[in-house]
């Protein structure tokens, strides 16, 4: 008899860590799941944060580029004062 009530015991313990296992098996399943989504979001965001640091660099040398043609018709209409001027 106590003998079964032994093995009984231990069957609970073992169906017990089993439920554990299998709850800790699930958790860390979801855990990863979770890590990859978090991973490709943040990949994407590296993608959008390169793409904006391009389209900031185009920005910047176009807005270079206007300056210096403004500059450029500055200058013409400086020259064209000064000959009117004369």
């Amino acid at each position: 008899m106590v003998r079964m009530d032994l093995f009984a015991e231990l069957e609970q313990k073992l169906e017990t860590i089993l439920k554990q296992y299998e709850s800790y098996k699930q958790a860390i399943a979801e855990l990863k799941e979770t890590l990859a989504a978090k991973e490709q979001a943040l990949s994407a965001k590296e993608r959008a944060l390169k793409e904006a640091e391009a389209s900031l660099e185009q920005i910047t040398r176009e807005k270079e580029m206007v300056r210096q043609r403004i500059d450029k018709i500055l200058n013409r209409l400086k020259i064209l004062d000064l000959g009117e001027s004369t």
